[in-house]
């Protein structure tokens, strides 16, 4: 969103590219030179409910597989920390109905998680926007 209330919405808005590949994929690139180093490997839940927009909810812990498919050997890439994401379609007619619905659904949530990025625990806050500004507001002067 563009304009002058861009600035006034907590909600962060991306545009979203869906794109599908066919079985030989992996085949193609190979073709083109590249090399497979790892496989990613999602293990987690989501769910999708209506509460003023169709709203849906991923938990996730991601896994780093040596070889391909080889879900045994999957080794996580951040261990005991989950992945929430929180995602809503919205068009230009619904728009702010949608920023209202998740900015709503963002702050019930925030004080039932334990807010966390490697190196540094927010823990328990209280809002959502507690959260935020403690995790952007933490860097201590580093380069991230």
């Amino acid at each position: 969103m563009r304009g002058a209330g861009a600035e006034q919405i907590s909600v962060l808005v991306r545009t979203i590219v869906e794109s599908k590949a066919s079985k030989n994929v992996l085949h193609y690139f190979y073709t083109l030179g590249y090399k497979l180093d790892h496989e990613l490997l999602k293990i987690g839940f989501a769910f999708r409910f209506h509460r003023g927009a169709q709203i849906t909810v991923t938990v996730i812990s991601t896994n780093k597989m040596p070889r391909l498919h080889a879900t045994d050997e999957a080794v996580p890439v951040t261990p005991g920390i989950q992945l929430v994401e929180i995602t809503a379609p919205a068009a230009a007619d619904n728009y702010n109905d949608v920023v209202s619905a998740v900015s709503a659904f963002c702050e019930y949530l925030a004080p039932l998680l334990h807010l966390s990025k490697p190196g540094h625990s927010t823990g328990i806050v209280a809002t959502a926007g507690a959260a935020a500004a403690s995790l952007m507001s933490s860097g201590g002067g580093k380069t991230l």
